[in-house]
């Protein structure tokens, strides 16, 4: 063999081995085997923040008094003087709730009284959700497969009326801390401005119309086009859209889509133009968020026609695989509707809506079936694979199931959704 092509083979050999060692042993974060994975995450918002004690009665009642609008009974601790329960009257249908206060930080929740009332919310919960959260994202990142970004549906955070920016609001502070700084950093190599990227739930913007806690918590949705005045945004990653919409917040207590940032409308010939262009660049999947859910059976329920961004997403079902994420109802819940997959995520750690309410028409709820609700804590693993439709797995804690309290169920759910 001449010299020249002996070293020609040579060089090409040692280009093969280098590139075998780098996909073998420094694999990039979503780009290992076949498709890649991310989490879904619902309702982390809790309730206020109380750190005061006997001393600040008045202004705890202040603050409760925005909050709750109903009649309330503080319990302080008799020696340390420290706040231990909020208990709220039953008001506007509502059971009577007992708020379970330490170190300031509501860490329970309970409806009814006596015998009869019944845990909808302890901070455990949204505690294992957001470790969980974090840990798969590291273990992604280490071995070079795994979920590699996080979507929430919304409500992330009670309010901004105790303080609207990162500095200054306890919550923010808590989700950075808890979660946020928990995720591993954006790379070199990673393709978007971050890791974490949510929908705009009504409590997000309640006491906080221009949107600070958010956009100094997370500045770099504002590279994706988003902004106080244009509260959606889309990008692609690996093939796929992703696509995040503004449902708003309350008019008159009813349920609907009352966004202003912008309209319903604009909103809908926004939401076209992207499954137009989805479709044009031949994106393999499409994921649409937005906080108030299309199909639900539980709490406030769906939103009304008319207000629905289902009408505009059906068109489009035969040429893409189209995934709508939704939360604000704090259960969760799943459907199937004329081709697109819905599923409602409200685990996260917020008060939990265990009773239902009977929709005449209404499609086919996959994920409970008609068995009776439970608490229960959640996020979702989505896998994008090469082939067929995304692969969902709901990871949960119920508390309630000492035997088995922890588990994974993938759609459709059935045979496991207990």
């Amino acid at each position: 063999m001449a010299p020249r092509l002996v070293r020609r083979v040579w060089t090409v050999w040692r280009w093969v081995c280098l590139v075998w060692v780098l996909t073998v042993f420094f694999p990039s974060p979503g780009l290992a085997g076949e498709g890649f994975s991310f989490v879904v995450m619902g309702d982390t918002r809790g309730e206020p923040f109380l750190a005061g004690g006997r001393a600040q009665a008045e202004e705890l009642r202040r603050v409760l008094g925005e909050r709750f609008r109903a009649r309330f009974h503080l319990v302080f601790d008799p020696v340390t003087g420290e706040l231990r329960r909020v208990e709220v009257a039953a008001h506007r249908g509502k059971e009577p709730a007992t708020v379970v206060y330490r170190q300031g930080w509501p860490v329970m929740i309970l409806r009814g009284r006596g015998s009869g009332a019944r845990v909808v919310m302890r901070r455990a919960g949204r505690d294992w959700v957001m470790a969980r959260v974090a840990a798969a994202l590291q273990r992604a990142v280490r071995r070079g497969r795994g979920p590699v970004l996080v979507v929430h549906t919304g409500d992330l955070i009670i309010w901004g009326k105790q303080g609207h920016t990162l500095d200054t609001s306890p919550f923010w502070q808590a989700l950075e801390e808890r979660l946020l700084l928990r995720l591993p950093p954006v790379g070199a190599g990673f393709p978007l401005p971050g890791r974490f990227f949510p929908a705009v739930g009504n409590h997000e913007t309640w006491g906080d119309r221009e949107l600070k806690g958010l956009l100094t918590t997370l500045p770099y949705l504002r590279r994706l086009g988003f902004s106080p005045r244009r509260r959606i945004y889309s990008f692609r990653y690996r093939g796929c859209r992703f696509m995040f919409l503004d449902s708003g917040g309350y008019r008159q207590g009813r349920m609907g889509w009352w966004s202003e940032d912008p309209p319903f409308a604009a909103q809908m010939a926004q939401l076209r133009r992207w499954l137009e262009q989805a479709v044009a660049e031949g994106s393999r999947r499409v994921f649409i968020v937005y906080h108030k859910p299309s199909f639900c059976q539980a709490g406030h329920g769906a939103l009304p026609p008319g207000h629905n961004p289902h009408p505009y997403i059906r068109p489009f079902a035969r040429r893409l695989s189209i995934t709508v994420l939704n939360g604000h109802v704090h259960t969760t819940e799943a459907y199937r509707v004329e081709g697109v997959r819905y599923l409602v995520l409200g685990g996260g750690g917020a008060p939990q809506v265990f009773s239902t309410h009977p929709r005449p028409g209404h499609p086919p709820e996959l994920y409970w079936r008609g068995r009776p609700r439970v608490e229960e804590y959640n996020y979702a693993v989505i896998r994008v694979r090469e082939q067929g439709e995304p692969e969902i797995r709901i990871h949960r804690w119920r508390p309630g199931e000492v035997s088995r309290p922890l588990g994974v169920v993938a759609w459709p759910f059935a045979p496991a959704a207990r």
